[in-house]
């Protein structure tokens, strides 16, 4: 099968189901969106092609098809198929359709038509009125879709505008969402200084936006970010409900970073061990047995009688983590150990 622009409309899914070569599929990605069905074909042949290039050895072939997917974004007008192309230059890393992939995310001002959306005539000028316009949520989820390909790309030249992004506070918070987690992943260390502001930022409205800076901050792993972390914890101790899940993402990140060298942050972690919210409670111990400091093992131990039973058996694993086989052995030992917890220690004995 040969697929040619003058069969946009005689080309059913079916037939794109079919395909085997990667020609056929950039054949079918190349034709005019003016149907339902050619929408569905080509998210199906963006998809294969990018298998394709994900099994391919061969850097040419690879360079080709990617530059199909890249053309696809300069070209297409359906905020579904674009959606789709962005998703997958993600998946495979594909570093030369960052600057393409950047205009969807975040179109230059006063570029209106940067990206190119039906409204009722293609850009070809061919009638596309039986294709809806596309929602605002729609643009938006395609300009998020864009927001964490950049992440997972990993490209540097995604960092200042996501930075620009994440400070717009007139922008979606959905969207700033995603910069914060894509500045995270990108790895690098001039992200740390803006998220450590963005935690501290009295004026930043969504704690949404905090807990995900603080969630970047321990995917970064810089040791700048500890200080501030540990003052954030301290700043919303014994404030309940509210401020769980943001604390619960501060102690990651403290564990993640690691705590070895400092005596704030240890501390700050052993005091979680006391927190009111079990699953607070819970990711201290996990953040504790991360930090393979061994001189926290007695506070560990009290929490192997938490009255959560979640909270007790991880204490279980931590216990193991930080003292090995001779303190579980020495665990057992204590005759008010609860069934399961005993049950759960005695698994770790050969």
């Amino acid at each position: 099968m040969s697929l040619q622009k003058s069969d946009t409309l005689s080309t059913p899914l079916h037939m794109v189901e079919q395909s085997h070569s990667p020609e056929e599929l950039m054949a079918c990605i190349a034709l005019t969106t003016d149907t339902q069905e050619v929408v569905d074909a080509k998210i199906h042949a963006i998809s294969r092609l990018g298998d394709f290039i994900q099994e391919a050895s061969d850097g040419e072939m690879n360079l080709r098809w990617i530059h199909c997917l890249s053309e696809c974004l300069k070209n297409e007008t359906h905020p579904k198929v674009l959606g789709h192309c962005v998703g997958v230059l993600g998946r495979i890393r594909a570093y030369g359709a960052v600057p393409q992939i950047l205009d969807i995310a975040i179109p230059s001002k006063g570029k209106t038509n940067e990206v190119r959306f039906f409204e009722g005539v293609d850009s070809s000028g061919s009638d596309a009125s039986n294709i809806e316009p596309p929602s605002s949520d729609e643009v938006l989820r395609l300009r998020i879709s864009a927001v964490r390909s950049l992440g997972r790309i990993g490209d540097n030249r995604a960092m200042e505008p996501l930075m620009t992004l994440l400070n717009d506070k007139s922008e979606n918070y959905r969207l700033r969402l995603a910069a914060t987690e894509s500045l995270g992943q990108l790895g690098d260390d001039h992200a740390v200084a803006p998220l450590v502001n963005l935690l501290n930022d009295e004026w930043e409205k969504s704690l949404y936006i905090k807990e995900s800076a603080a969630k970047a901050l321990g995917m970064l792993g810089d040791i700048r970010a500890l200080e501030p972390l540990i003052d954030a914890l301290e700043s919303k101790r014994g404030i309940r409900d509210k401020f769980n899940v943001f604390k619960e993402y501060i102690i990651e990140a403290i564990g993640r970073i690691g705590s070895a060298g400092s005596r704030k942050a240890t501390d700050s972690l052993i005091a979680a061990l006391s927190d009111e919210a079990p699953s607070i409670r819970l990711t201290a111990v996990h953040a504790l047995a991360q930090s393979g400091e061994e001189e926290c093992l007695p506070y560990v131990r009290e929490s192997v009688f938490d009255t959560a039973d979640d909270v007790a058996l991880a204490a279980v694993d931590a216990v193991f983590r930080l003292g090995g086989e001779e303190a579980i052995r020495d665990l057992l030992k204590l005759e008010n150990l609860p069934k399961f917890v005993r049950d759960e220690l005695e698994s770790y004995i050969p």
